[in-house]
């Protein structure tokens, strides 16, 4: 990754001032709630954001006549702008933060304490962002507490006593960011806000961004289609959860799906008219007593009493491998997502992992299980260059039965290009899933050997 200079914005507004003219906004807020109230009148988010801004307005407005009124020079347009984009950030709980988040380009936002930020931008590059996010570390951490307690699903505590937290942010784009903060056991407090820039990414989008071609893109539509099981492989940041997203979209839409996740990602249950049937599961960490927590592992097996046609694991981290493994064994359709370095790698993650559930999984039972269990794994490869990053598919493996290895064999149907790294066809599928993906309309005649 390479730092290059950053593009200009305007430097954040004084946080005084923003923070008086927010508690002005506050309270006028406050009292026409309350006469919303005494009256009756219930108002929808966009009136509500409606008001928000036209009280904000007019707050600027008041003060910039102050300043005229007591013979300092007149302000820009763009500069009132600014400070009323700074005051409306504060009232969302964001903070500067949100005019990081609205921009299209960036894809991680790294802070180390309060006045260290880097972004990370989608084509690999790093960009130092010259401005503070508040005043000092104690004033950081109170914007973290803030935004942990009233910004997520359920308010969720980040203190002294719980110096740990992730939480799925309301801003950022359709499916919104996650973040992730720590203090006390790092020198500063830290945190890192991952935005999901392609929410609505489709094969076609992904075709169109270079991460595969169309005939790639032909098989894995009619694969998903076919109902075949299959575990999206690659190392961090390399576009997995993209990828999964983009093959849910190809399961037709009157299949009843549940998804579960750690922190809701894939957003199949925001297209109601693509997704009609989604039961979205996400799980829940204890609370500050320790307990009500609700793991994956869980809620995979909640899953298979709600009779889906297909389930589908945002991550795969740990001993919740074995339910899943189980679920697919059983006929149940189903994709997820695992973090291997290679795709050959996957058989021992699998086994690895297995270990961890309770009772643990023997490693041969484990790849016995995973041989029933997975008809594919596509493997995405992330590349940095010194001109950017790349994301592509690198592999797609047919999974086949336990060999003399006494680990799954596994048939490359795609392997990278000598030159490119890119997948290409290799050898050709099993007849059984040869007729399979003839059934759901691609043509292998022209692949080389098959039959």
């Amino acid at each position: 990754m390479t730092a290059v200079v950053p593009r200009r914005l305007a430097p954040a507004a004084d946080p005084g001032l923003v923070g008086e003219l927010r508690r002005r906004v506050d309270a006028r807020l406050d009292h026409a709630a309350q006469a919303d109230r005494a009256e009756g009148r219930a108002l929808s988010r966009a009136e509500e954001a409606a008001r928000t801004e036209a009280v904000v307005w007019q707050e600027v407005e008041a003060w910039t006549a102050h300043r005229a009124q007591a013979g300092q020079p007149t302000l820009a347009r763009v500069v009132e702008q600014e400070l009323a984009a700074a005051v409306i950030a504060a009232l969302s709980g964001l903070g500067p933060l949100e005019a990081l988040l609205r921009r299209e380009d960036v894809e991680n936002i790294l802070v180390f304490g309060c006045d260290t930020v880097f972004l990370e931008l989608a084509d690999g590059t790093v960009q130092t962002w010259p401005w503070p996010l508040a005043e000092s570390d104690t004033a950081l951490v109170a914007l973290l507490e803030g935004m942990f307690a009233r910004l997520g699903a359920t308010g969720r505590e980040f203190s002294v006593a719980a110096p740990i937290g992730n939480l799925r942010l309301p801003a950022g784009g359709p499916l919104g960011a996650r973040l992730a903060a720590v203090m006390q056991v790092t020198e500063r407090p830290t945190a890192a806000i991952r935005r999901h820039r392609l929410a609505n990414a489709t094969l076609d989008t992904l075709v169109e961004h270079n991460t595969l071609d169309l005939e790639l893109a032909g098989f894995l539509s009619a694969a998903v289609r076919a109902g075949l099981r299959i575990v999206v492989s690659g190392e961090w940041g390399s576009g997995k959860t993209t990828l999964l997203r983009a093959l849910c979209h190809e399961i037709p839409p009157y299949e009843h799906v549940v998804t579960i996740e750690d922190d809701r990602e894939l957003g199949l249950h925001t297209w109601p008219q693509r997704h009609p049937l989604v039961t979205s599961m996400e799980a829940r960490l204890p609370n500050a007593e320790g307990v009500g927590a609700i793991t994956v592992e869980q809620l995979v097996t909640q899953a298979l009493r709600h009779s889906p046609r297909r389930v589908i694991v945002g991550e795969v981290r740990g001993g919740e491998v074995t339910t899943l493994l189980r679920a697919l064994s059983t006929g149940a359709g189903g994709l997820c997502t695992l973090h291997a370095d290679a795709p050959h790698s996957v058989f021992d993650r699998i086994a690895n992992m297995a270990q961890l559930a309770i009772p643990p999984l023997p490693v041969q039972t484990a790849y016995r299980w995973t041989a029933t269990a997975v008809d594919l794994i596509v493997h995405v490869t992330r590349r940095d260059r010194a001109g950017g990053r790349e994301r592509f598919v690198s592999h797609v493996l047919e999974v086949g039965a336990v060999g003399e290895t006494g680990r799954p064999d596994a048939t490359e149907l795609f392997a990278p290009d000598p030159t490119t790294g890119r997948a290409v066809p290799g050898f050709p599928p099993s007849p059984r899933l040869h007729a399979l993906l003839r059934s759901h309309g691609v043509d292998l005649t022209t692949w080389a050997g098959t039959p």
